[in-house]
This record gives C-alpha cells, sequence and structure tokens, in this order.
C-alpha cells in the first residue's frame, strides 16, 4: 500500500499507471477473442491506437495542470487529484469503447469487413470535447468577470436623497496574484461606488498560513477606493479573529465583527451589520440577533454574512437586505443537474441570485475564486462575478 501510494506521489507515474490500465483493459479483450485470430488481430491493433491516444490526452492533460500556475491562472500545490478525476474519466471511456469492440467482433463472421476508423474517430471526437471542456473551465471561465447590476428600492430609505450605490466582493480565495484580481480592481473602480463590501473567504485554503497569499491579498483590498469606505466581515476560511485582524494589517478596510455602524451617504441613512460565520448556525444565528435586534424599526440594515444560511434568522429581524456569498453557485455546474457540493444546509435552494423571504431581500454572489483544498481550479457554468446594487427609496 506504502508502494502504491508512494507511485502517485508523482503525476507521471499517475498517467503510467492509466495507460497500464487501459491496457488491461485491452488485454482482456485479447482474451476474449482468443480463438477468433482475424478479430484478436484487428483488437489489437485498434487497442494500441487506442492507447496511444489516451496517453497523448493524458499527457495534455498534465501539461494543462502543471501550466496553470506558470500562466498566472490558478496556483493549486498538488494537481495529482484533479488529473486522476480527469483520467478516470478518459479510461472509463476507452474501457466501455474497447468492451463495444470486442463484443461486436465475437459477433462477427469472417466475411463482415472490419476497420478502426469508426472506433479512433469516436474515441477522438469524445476527447477533444472533453480536453476542449477543461480549458475552458480552468483557463476561460474563471477570467470571465461577469458584472451584476440591480436596482432595488426599499421603503426605508429616503426616496428624496440620491441613489446609494454598493459594490460587493464575495470569496476571492486569492492564492496569488492573478489576472482575475486585476480584473476586479479594474472593474470595480470604474463602476464608482459609494462603498464597497466583502462577503469573506479572503485567502485559498491551500493558502491560510501562507505569508506572500496574505501580502498578495492585502495589495488587492488596498487597490479597492469608495468615497464612504470598504467594509467586510469574517468568512469560513478566516476562523480566528486574530487572524482577521493580520490579515487586514497596512489596508483602510473597516470590519465588521458583530458590529454595525450607521453612515450617512449625501443625505441617505443606511446601517451596514457585519456578523462573522462559523458553520454553527445556532450561535451565529444568537450573534445576529445580539447585532441588530436593538436596531430602529425604520432604520435601513444591509446584513453582511459569509453564507445564505441564516436567511430564515434574518427574516424575522429589522433587516432589509442581505448580502452573502460562500456557495461559489456551484462553481462547477452542468445543465439541469444540482451542482454535487452547494455548500449550503440548503442545497441548492439559495445557490446564488436574488431572493426574497418575508419581506427580506437577499443576494447570493458566485464570488470570485475557487475552493481549495484537493479541488480543481475550475468553473464550469458559473463565471466569477462582482455585485452592484443601486439602492432606491420608495
Amino acid at each position: 500500500m506504502l508502494l502504491f501510494l508512494s507511485i502517485l506521489s508523482q503525476p507521471l507515474a499517475v498517467i503510467l499507471l492509466s495507460v497500464l490500465a487501459g491496457g488491461a483493459g485491452a488485454a482482456g479483450g485479447l482474451l476474449a477473442l482468443e480463438k477468433h485470430t482475424r478479430a484478436a488481430r484487428h483488437l489489437l491493433r485498434t487497442g494500441t491506437a487506442l492507447l496511444l491516444s489516451f496517453a497523448l490526452f493524458a499527457l495534455a492533460d498534465w501539461a494543462l495542470l502543471a501550466a496553470l500556475p506558470a500562466l498566472r491562472l490558478s496556483f493549486s500545490p498538488d494537481i495529482r487529484l484533479p488529473l486522476m478525476a480527469s483520467l478516470f474519466v478518459r479510461l472509463l471511456l476507452l474501457w466501455a469503447l474497447l468492451g463495444a469492440i470486442t463484443l461486436a467482433l465475437r459477433r462477427a463472421d469472417a466475411h463482415t469487413p472490419i476497420t478502426a476508423r469508426p472506433a479512433l474517430a469516436f474515441f477522438l471526437a469524445v476527447n477533444l470535447l472533453f480536453s476542449s471542456v477543461q480549458v475552458y473551465a480552468c483557463v476561460i471561465e474563471p477570467l470571465w468577470l461577469d458584472t451584476t447590476r440591480l436596482t432595488l428600492t426599499f421603503d426605508d430609505l429616503d426616496p428624496a436623497a440620491p441613489p446609494l450605490r454598493v459594490v460587493q466582493i464575495a470569496d476571492p480565495h486569492i492564492e496569488r496574484s492573478s489576472y482575475r484580481e486585476a480584473a476586479v480592481i479594474a472593474a470595480v473602480n470604474e463602476l464608482a461606488p459609494d462603498l464597497i463590501v466583502l462577503t469573506g473567504d479572503y485567502l485559498n485554503l491551500s493558502y491560510l498560513d501562507d505569508p506572500i497569499s496574505a501580502e498578495d491579498f492585502r495589495r488587492f483590498a488596498r487597490q479597492l477606493h469608495a468615497p464612504y469606505g470598504v467594509y467586510a466581515v469574517r468568512g469560513t476560511v478566516e476562523p480566528r479573529a486574530e487572524g482577521m485582524a493580520r490579515l487586514l494589517e497596512g489596508t483602510d478596510i473597516i470590519w465588521l465583527e458583530q458590529e454595525t455602524v450607521t453612515l450617512d451617504v449625501r443625505g441617505q441613512s443606511i446601517t451596514l451589520a457585519g456578523v462573522a460565520c462559523s458553520h454553527r448556525y445556532e450561535a451565529d444565528a444568537r450573534r445576529l440577533e445580539e447585532t441588530v435586534s436593538s436596531l430602529a424599526p425604520d432604520a435601513f440594515v444591509l446584513l453582511l454574512y459569509h453564507s445564505p444560511d441564516l436567511i430564515h434568522e434574518a427574516a424575522a429581524l429589522p433587516v432589509d437586505l442581505y448580502l452573502a456569498g460562500h456557495t461559489h453557485g456551484g462553481q462547477i455546474r452542468l445543465p439541469f443537474i444540482s451542482p454535487p457540493i452547494p455548500f449550503s444546509r440548503y442545497g441548492s435552494q439559495y445557490l446564488a441570485g436574488l431572493f426574497r423571504e418575508d419581506g427580506l431581500t437577499m443576494y447570493v454572489s458566485r464570488g470570485l475564486g475557487f475552493e481549495g483544498g484537493g479541488l480543481p481550479r475550475a468553473r464550469f457554468f458559473s463565471r466569477p462575478e462582482i455585485v452592484v446594487i443601486e439602492l432606491r427609496g420608495r
């Protein structure tokens, strides 16, 4: 077992084992055709071509994942898990095709014409499609920044005052400074917000103790400017207050920790309430109640909390607008299928977008970055998002 694990510690060894597994499938087909000499020769030629194609696609997978840090797209410290996941998909296709070819050859008679072209064409087409999806998910969509624009009206805002523009940034998950962060800074500053709010998860899980990542986040934060301030709350990646304090050193970000602040923005009064997210829901609900229950009923209250999981608790309190993230919009989504990891106790119910519940308005941002750990740094049908909300009275 230890020998097997040590072999898997090298990506090229993973590729070699995958090719050997594919060869084992071809060998099984040859054994099934041992009494069919003509068919066995055809399977040997076809299987060899398929295995060579499989090996080339496996090397391409490795090259793509290994190149992402050099291209400053994502910075996974360990590519084995996404590589094995990719090769597993390709290997299943290879085995299925070898099995289908073997079955067809067993049923063929001596006069049936045999050609490898359809099988090779099908294998190449499906694998090229899979490679295109990988390139899109790892290279294109993570940089395809989406700006969501909303105009929301509330009774607790003064209709005579000018509208107030708030930009939300969720889940940067910074590993290193990259093109995405530069695009975000340019887009946010062009929007000329009155306020900027950050709703948690500022570093990636794989880089929590990395000083370069922390400094790159501070560099990112120092470029965010709004005349009425930049405000932030802790997410689940920032488990301790002292760590959050260190992360924000040298920035102008105002950190709200179970506290409120009331601002006058050109005659419009708005109260920001910030609550740290621990995923201990009962404790977080108590924090929320203690933070906002004493506010005046006619105050406009904007709640910053990392996760959408307190929507029902917030709806029972004097909260008008609730901004959250954490779900990444599913991060990797397939059409008509719920994401495998919705990151919420409500599953996909509040995955992303605008929700209204018992008089409360909530927006859940898809965020900017990637989940860390051993997961692949990819987005699929869940583009990174910044949110700009224009608040008006009615």
